[in-house]
Parts: structure tokens; C-alpha cells; sequence
């Protein structure tokens, strides 16, 4: 196979993965695989359009693309090569056509300068539907022996999305009949209003103008020279109208924001002279019906009179009322039929089998961009990041997270902050005004700043208007679609209106793919350290918990006993059985040392609770989980971070946030080191406990979770009780259940199995590519012997990376009880450290005193680290040295490192800072 043969195949493939919606995209790859195998630009595609009872041309390339595609051919005929084509099903190649072609290819060959043609036919079951012409020299018989195939296959797929754009078509055009009909039946009554009128009629926007709707005269003769006549041109200084609207239907002069009266139509210079020599109209109310927001026009009634008169003002407002109820009518009766569509198409998605996310946002967004006509669209998807909330259509790497189509008009969508008024005109977008607001809003003229107030970022010089949906489920923003057209004031308010019936209809189910793709992640995690077992190792228990020493097996017995009634527990949440919630909810106190264990603890008992929660509860999900350390935050931030806040709570806080004891509601929750929790925190989660509720900050609704509350800490609680810094009442509801995870050097008989294990997990991580993924290096006796004789300060952290130092310095396949106490040594701080660790510790040293002479934390770290000068080792001793001179908590580190330099719950710059700076330590750093 060449290169191109798999390019092709890789086309096709993108062809049968589209929906029926996505015709334009369908054209499109096929248009690209016919230049990638022919080499020439040129390329038309011609559909049978039975709407027009033509060959219409769907796509074209290459010069006067955007004429040749006005042009359409006759579907059957012996006078035109794209007919001839269609019928016989017969491929065709024609030479200097604008000399010796048919008769109707002659003139449009000269036209646009086509010297030669190859023609394909394009069928579906046998049917033609279409002929794709490749315009330029003759196509050499392998490239046809590719292309014939080719179009064949992607055949099918082009006719479904071709029936289906055409009942799209025809579903308009029974709404015009429809509007037709109702615009008549109000301009009939119109006549009867006032004595004098002589005729009314209501006009809407067309191509370059305005045609009539709907007409009446008592007088049958006149209404006919109307209906001919009656349309407007608004080429600018054409008509009356073209002095106030211009070609796209968008007033432009303030004067028709108001009816507009004219007593006497001889006065006026009118390109229409019928309306005044031949009807002998004279006095014109003409009443404009707008969207206020785009100023496109979505009718104009006329009122006209035989006679010179002026109307009172009774008479006038009688008629501004008769002409919001034209409005009325036009965009309630024609909307109803594309209003069941929309319906029928998402009720039929929702039943479909999707297999994540993005397929189904792709399918919304393709059917709303179809349904509504407009160019191109996307939907993002709401992301918090460092604190802050963002739109992501696409993340770092170029990988669709949310959805576009027509990605040739939208190449590269950067994310999008979420925000009003207080961001900067750079960070400023339509999508994140509509976030942040919860309200749609719809952009007629993008290149107009009126309009917009700066809420809109380019992305296309071809796009002139814009609408904006918000998605909502439980009063929060998740996500945000947009549509695009390529004409200015394109959306209207029924187009709002069938974008927001889309989003009541699918924000429940994004919410819930949302969330389980969360959760899927969460659990991902968290698996994988409780997933890898060692073949040499015979001692798991549970999971992957060794337990030689009676102490594990106490912790897998704990486990075993409780996870049976914490998970009948949760099956009461489940069915929604709240009389239970009298109890308060369980939870679990976990302690031990630093490094003993205790996430890998939790771990463990979440992972027999979810297999538990699939067995009895729902086989095909995952048990709700959320992870959180206390010490990583402070006041506002840890009450935000466990129960979540609203607009406006505090600065900075730009839209709702739900907290993670919401998220996971249903399900478990990890709180790491509790005992640093701050007083508020502390009886906050103390309420919470008692029976489930809580309040957001800055709201005064109280909610409700269910959640087993898993909390754990390296402090002796029963100390910080006595110092004040601990609620006594909240250390006896967390130990209603409690556990001490041992420390390593309590249960020194696991120490040779624990070894084996995390000495094959590191392996598996820092093998090269020519080392065989199960040809784990073997301890010796020797080793093993040295590990269990070590005393151990740091427990399992620390033999994890006496474990590493040795499997970086062995010799051989096996590591010998001298790797290990070379190990040993290396990492002693009582012992001289080898020169690499002699240097990193010099550097550290020297960053903290330059901090200390009057540089921060981002000149001094952040910006030698983002340039390769200094090592991550370097930043963890800077942050270690730091913790023990001022303390554990992240805002205390923070400030001893100047990162921040005031309070990060006061200040926003401040709070953007410390956000950034706890990013920057667990994401890139990763301490």
C-alpha cells in the first residue's frame, strides 16, 4: 500500500464515521481525497437537488469557487456533461469543452476558464446521485483505478446526509407556506382597522432585499400589481428602504428603530414609480419588527393609504399592536414544524448508544448547526483550572475534548476564560461572557463593538455574526455552544429559541457523561495503585495490600468487616431513603505516620466498596470519589474546596462552584491531613456530618450529599484537642470508625514482600525500551536482610526511594545487599552526600537566601526552573526547607517564598498568584 493509498483509506474511514448532519464535512473529504490522488485543485460535486429539480452544485474549489456554485444543471439532459454523466452513470472525460463541448458546458467552460474535464458518477444502491468533475488535465488510469472506489464507497454515506439536508430544506419551506399563510390572514384584518387603508403587507429579508410575505387589498387588481411589484431592493441608495436597512437586512439608520411615517409618498424619490402612478398609493406607516439586540429586521409591515392622511395617535399605537402581533405570528406558527424536528432528532440521539462525551457532543453540535443553517459552530466544555473557570473546545495537543465541525473555518480554538466586565479586552469572548452571565446572546455584526462590548475573539475573517447558548443542569454552567455564520445578522430569536430547546433537552445527559468521564478519571487514578501485583510476591490479602505481619492483616480484617455495611449504607442513598439521614453519615478517621500508608489505605477500601457498588447497585458505573488535601488551602479556600461557593462569594469568584463533597455525592470522599483543617472548616464539616447538609459560601440555601467521609491525619488529635487547634466534638464524630495504619518498622516481616512489589512497580516505570517489561531485576538475600535490619524514618516513602537509588546504581540483574546499604547511605542525612546531592542542596540553599535578600519565589525559582536551570530536586529541597522554617500549610509556604505577598483571600491578584504557585508545585513540579 502507498502512502496515498493509506491517506485515502484514512479519508474514507472519516466519511462513514460522520452523521447524516454533516453533508457539508461529508463534501469536503471528499473533495480533499480527489486533489490528494489527482493533484489538481479544481474539484466541483454536483447532488441531485429534488427541492430546486436540478443538479445543484454542493462544493467547489479552485477559482470562481463561489460563483460556479450559484450555477446548477438540468438533471437530465443531453446538452450538459454533468447530466449526461447523472443518467448513463458513465464516466466521461471531456477536452477544450468551451469549443467542443455540449451546448450548456460551452458557455460555463468559457465563463470560468475550464480547458478540460474528467467527470465521475457518484451512486448509491444502484441510484445516481450525484457526478463529482475533476477540472483540469486527463486523470492517468491509476489515479481513476483509486478514485473510482473511493467515490464509490463514501457514496451511501453522501445520499443519507443529502435526504436529510434536503427535508431540511423542505421543512423551511413548508414554515414560509406556513408564515405565508398567517402573515395573510393578519393583513387581511389589517384592511378593516381604520377607514382609509387602503392596503397592507408584511415584508422579511431576502437575498439583497426584502420580499412580500403577505399582501391585502379589498381591491383584487391592485393586490395582484402589489404581490408583482411590491418587493424591495435595498442595494444602497436603490430604494426608500435602503436608506435605513442595509443588503444583510440590518438597520443601519437609527430613524427606523421607530415607524416610520410618510404622508405623502410623491415627496419621496422611489425606484418603485408603480406604487404611485399606476396604484396611486400616497401615505406609507411603515412599522419596523427587529431583534434589539443584532438589528436585523425580521419584518416590515406597510400600511398604505389612496388618499393623503395623517394618522392620530390611537390609530398609530393601534397598528404598532397589529404589527407585534405579524411578529408573533411569523415566529411562532412557521417555528412549530422545525420545533418537532428538533424534538424528534434529539429524542432519537438520546436513545442512541454513545460511546463518551465527545461523540455525542460532536452529534448535537452537527445537528444544531443543520438545523439552525448555520456555517460552522462548536461547543466548549467548562473546565476549572488553578482556580479559575475556562471553555475548552480543545486542549494543548490539539485533541477535541468538546466539539467543531467545519474545522477548516475554526482551526485552532484556544481555551476561553469564563467572565464578565472585570476581565481584560484579551481575555475577553462571546462563549465566556455567556458562561459567566447564563444567558444567550446573539451577535449580528462581529466587526461592530457596540454590539459585542469587546466579547468577541476572532477566529475567522470569514464569520460575520454569532450566537451563544449557555448549557445548564442544576444551575451551573458545564457548558457553552456556539454557532457561526458567514453572513452578517443571520441568528434570529426562533434560532435562539431552538438552540435553548437543545440545551433543555441535553444538558442532563452532558452533565452525566461529564461527570462520568470525571469520575472514570478519578478512578483511573486511583487504581492504578492498587493494581499492580508482583508475580514473586505470594502475600497479597486484599487488593494489593501485603499482610505477612499481623498488623496488615488487621487493616485488611478492618476492611473486610466494614465495606458490607458502608456499602448497604450507600445503597440507601442510592434509593433516595432519607429517613436514614437521622444517623448522620459514616465516616472513618485514618491515622498513622507520614509515608505509612494511609491514601494507599483508602485506596484499598474504595476499591472493595466500588466492586461492591457494581455487584449490587449499577454493574456498569463506578462508586462517586474525590480526593482532597486540607493543608493545601486556607479560610475561604478550604470551605470552597470541600462545599463549594457562588458568584460573587468572594473576589475572584467569578461563577458557581460546586465543592467535592457535592461532586461526590452518593459516594466516598479522602480528605488528607484533617488535623490542619481550620476552625470554620471544622464545624462546617462537623454540621455537614450530622445530617448531610451544607451551604455553598456567600449563599444562604442549604443542600444536601451523601457522602462516607474518609479523613486522615499524621497528628495526634487528641493533643491538638488539648492545645485548642481541634474541635473535641468533631475528632468523636470522625472516630465513630478509626484505623491506625502501622508503620513500616512495625511490621518489619512485610519489609522483603514490600520490597519485591515496589521494586517491580519502579521497573516497570523507569525501563528502558530494550529491557523486557517482566524481567524485573531479583533481590538478593542479602538486600532483603538489610531493608528489614534498617530503621525507618520516612516508612514506606522512604523505602521506595532507598528501592530507587539502588535500581539506578546496580551492576547486574540482581540487587545485592551492597546496592542496598550504598542506598542506605546515600540517603542518610547524617552521612556526607554524594556530590550530585552536595550541589543540590548548595543551589537550594542559595535560591532561599536570595529570597531572602529581597527576590520572590518567580525570579528566583519559577523562572530559572521554566529555562532547564535548575532541577526538580532543587524546588523540592527549596519547598522542604521552607515548610520547616514556616510552617505546612500551602499559603504559609507561599508567602515565606513570596510567591504572594499579601492575603490570597482578600486580594484577586493575590489569589491568582497563590493558585498559580500551588499549580506550579503538584501539576509541573509534582510534589
Amino acid at each position: 500500500m502507498t502512502a496515498t493509498d493509506g491517506q485515502l483509506a484514512r479519508i474514507a474511514d472519516k466519511i462513514a464515521s460522520f452523521g447524516k448532519e454533516n453533508l457539508d464535512e461529508m463534501l469536503h473529504m471528499v473533495g480533499e481525497g480527489v486533489r490528494l490522488v489527482s493533484s489538481l485543485e479544481r474539484v466541483r460535486i454536483y447532488l441531485e437537488d429534488l427541492t430546486r429539480g436540478a443538479l445543484s452544485c454542493a462544493y467547489c474549489c479552485g477559482p470562481f469557487s463561489s460563483e460556479i456554485r450559484e450555477e446548477t444543471f438540468p438533471i437530465i439532459s443531453s446538452e450538459a456533461a454533468v447530466s449526461h454523466t447523472f443518467v448513463t452513470q458513465q464516466r466521461g472525460d471531456y477536452r477544450n469543452p468551451a469549443e467542443k463541448g455540449l451546448p450548456m458546458d460551452r458557455d460555463f467552460s468559457g465563463r470560468f476558464g475550464i480547458d478540460g474535464t474528467t467527470l465521475f458518477p457518484v451512486t448509491s444502491q444502484g441510484k445516481s446521485i450525484g457526478v463529482v468533475c475533476v477540472d483540469g488535465p486527463s486523470l492517468p488510469s491509476d489515479q481513476i483505478a483509486q478514485l473510482s472506489p473511493f467515490l464509490n464507497q463514501a457514496g451511501e454515506r453522501v445520499d443519507q446526509a443529502r435526504k436529510y439536508h434536503q427535508q431540511l430544506l423542505l421543512a423551511r419551506r413548508v414554515e414560509l407556506y406556513k408564515r405565508r399563510e398567517a402573515a395573510g390572514f393578519m393583513v387581511r384584518s389589517a384592511v378593516r382597522l381604520i377607514d382609509g387603508l387602503t392596503l397592507a403587507s408584511v415584508l422579511v429579508p431576502a437575498d439583497r432585499g426584502m420580499e412580500v410575505l403577505a399582501s391585502h387589498a379589498e381591491d383584487p387588481e391592485l393586490k395582484a400589481h402589489y404581490e408583482t411589484v411590491g418587493g424591495i431592493d435595498l442595494t444602497e441608495g436603490s430604494s426608500l428602504v435602503s436608506r435605513y436597512v442595509n443588503e444583510h437586512g440590518i438597520i443601519t439608520d437609527e430613524r427606523l428603530l421607530k415607524p416610520l411615517f410618510i404622508e405623502d409618498l410623491r415627496d419621496e424619490k422611489l425606484q418603485r414609480r408603480a406604487l404611485i402612478e399606476q396604484m396611486g398609493l400616497r401615505t406609507l406607516y411603515l412599522v419596523p419588527r427587529y431583534v434589539p439586540e443584532t438589528r436585523r429586521l425580521i419584518c416590515l409591515i406597510n400600511y398604505y393609504t389612496r388618499e393623503v392622511s395623517r394618522f392620530n395617535d390611537f390609530e398609530m399605537g393601534l397598528l404598532q399592536t397589529h404589527a407585534e402581533m405579524v411578529e408573533r405570528v411569523i415566529n411562532e406558527v412557521g417555528g412549530e414544524h422545525l420545533e418537532i424536528k428538533v424534538l424528534s432528532e434529539i429524542s432519537d440521539l438520546l436513545q442512541e448508544r454513545n460511546e463518551g462525551l465527545h461523540p455525542f457532543l460532536t452529534k448535537v453540535l452537527s445537528k444544531a448547526t443543520e438545523l439552525i443553517g448555520a456555517d460552522t459552530g462548536s461547543i466548549a466544555i467548562v473546565e476549572e483550572r488553578e482556580g479559575e473557570k475556562w471553555l475548552i473546545v480543545e486542549d494543548e495537543e490539539g485533541n477535541i475534548v468538546g466539539a467543531k465541525n467545519k474545522e477548516w473555518l475554526k482551526k485552532k480554538i484556544p481555551p476561553f476564560k469564563v467572565g464578565g466586565p472585570e476581565l481584560s479586552d484579551s481575555e475577553r469572548s462571546l462563549t465566556g461572557f455567556v458562561a459567566w452571565a447564563k444567558q444567550p446572546k446573539m451577535i449580528g455584526r462581529v466587526w461592530d463593538v457596540d454590539q459585542h462590548e469587546g466579547f468577541h475573539r476572532l477566529m475567522s475573517e470569514l464569520i460575520k455574526s454569532e450566537m451563544a447558548v449557555p448549557v445548564i443542569a442544576d444551575d451551573e454552567v458545564i457548558a457553552v455552544i456556539c454557532l457561526n455564520s458567514l453572513h452578517e445578522g443571520y441568528f434570529t430569536e426562533e434560532h435562539k429559541r431552538i438552540l435553548q430547546l437543545i440545551d433543555r433537552l441535553t444538558s442532563r445527559h452532558i452533565s452525566d457523561l461529564k461527570r462520568i468521564e470525571s469520575l472514570q478519571y478519578e478512578v483511573n487514578r486511583l487504581q492504578t495503585d492498587v493494581a499492580y501485583k508482583d508475580p514473586q510476591v505470594s502475600s497479597y490479602r486484599l487488593g494489593n495490600i501485603i499482610g505477612n505481619s499481623r498488623k496488615s492483616q488487621e487493616i485488611v480484617e478492618f476492611i473486610n468487616t466494614v465495606s458490607r455495611p458502608l456499602s448497604n449504607r450507600i445503597a440507601l442513598w442510592s434509593r433516595n431513603v432519607l429517613q436514614e439521614a437521622t444517623i448522620g453519615l459514616p465516616s472513618i478517621l485514618v491515622q498513622g505516620q507520614t509515608g505509612a500508608g494511609k491514601e494507599f489505605f483508602f485506596n484499598n477500601l474504595y476499591n472493595k466498596l466500588n466492586e461492591l457498588y457494581r455487584q449490587e447497585i449499577n454493574p456498569g458505573g463506578e462508586l462517586p470519589v474525590k480526593k482532597t488535601n486540607i493543608a493545601a488551602y486556607g479560610g475561604d479556600l478550604t470551605y470552597s474546596e470541600l462545599f463549594g461557593h457562588i458568584k460573587g462569594a468572594f473576589t475572584g469568584a467569578y461563577s458557581d462552584r460546586k465543592g467535592i463533597l457535592e461532586e461526590a455525592s452518593g459516594g466516598i470522599v479522602f480528605l488528607d491531613e484533617i488535623g490542619d483543617a481550620d476552625p470554620k472548616t471544622q464545624v462546617q464539616l462537623l454540621r455537614f456530618l450530622d445530617n448531610g447538609g451544607f451551604v455553598r459560601l456567600g449563599e444562604n440555601r442549604e443542600r444536601i450529599s451523601r457522602v462516607l467521609l474518609v479523613a486522615a491525619t499524621n497528628k495526634d488529635l487528641q493533643k491538638e484537642i488539648s492545645l485548642g487547634r481541634f474541635r473535641e466534638d468533631l475528632y468523636h464524630r470522625l472516630t465513630e470508625l478509626s484505623v491506625v495504619v502501622p508503620s513500616l518498622n512495625e511490621r518489619r516481616e512485610d519489609i522483603p514482600d514490600l520490597a519485591t512489589h515496589f521494586l517491580g512497580k519502579l521497573y516497570r516505570t523507569y525501563r528502558s525500551r530494550e529491557e523486557a517489561r517482566e524481567d524485573a531485576p531479583l533481590l538478593s538475600k542479602e538486600a532483603k536482610d538489610a531493608l528489614v535490619a534498617h530503621h525507618y524514618k520516612g516508612n514506606i516513602r522512604e523505602l521506595r526511594s532507598i528501592l530507587l537509588r539502588a535500581l539506578f546504581f546496580r551492576t547486574g540483574k540482581v540487587v545485592t545487599g551492597e546496592n542496598i546499604m550504598q542506598a542506605i547511605r546515600d540517603g542518610m542525612r547524617d552521612q556526607s552526600p554524594p556530590a550530585s546531592e552536595r550541589l543540590t542542596g548548595e543551589v537550594a540553599q542559595g535560591i532561599m537566601e536570595e529570597i531572602a535578600a529581597g527576590s520572590d519565589f518567580w525570579m528566583a525559582v519559577y523562572e530559572p526552573y521554566s529555562k532547564s536551570q535548575i532541577s526538580r530536586d532543587v524546588v523540592r529541597l527549596v519547598v522542604e526547607k521552607c515548610r520547616a522554617q514556616a510552617g505546612k500549610s500551602m499559603p504559609e509556604i507561599a508567602r515565606a517564598l513570596k510567591a504572594v505577598t499579601g492575603d490570597p483571600q482578600g486580594d484577586e491578584e493575590e489569589r491568582k498568584r497563590f493558585f498559580r504557585f500551588k499549580n506550579f508545585l503538584y501539576k509541573t513540579v509534582k510534589i
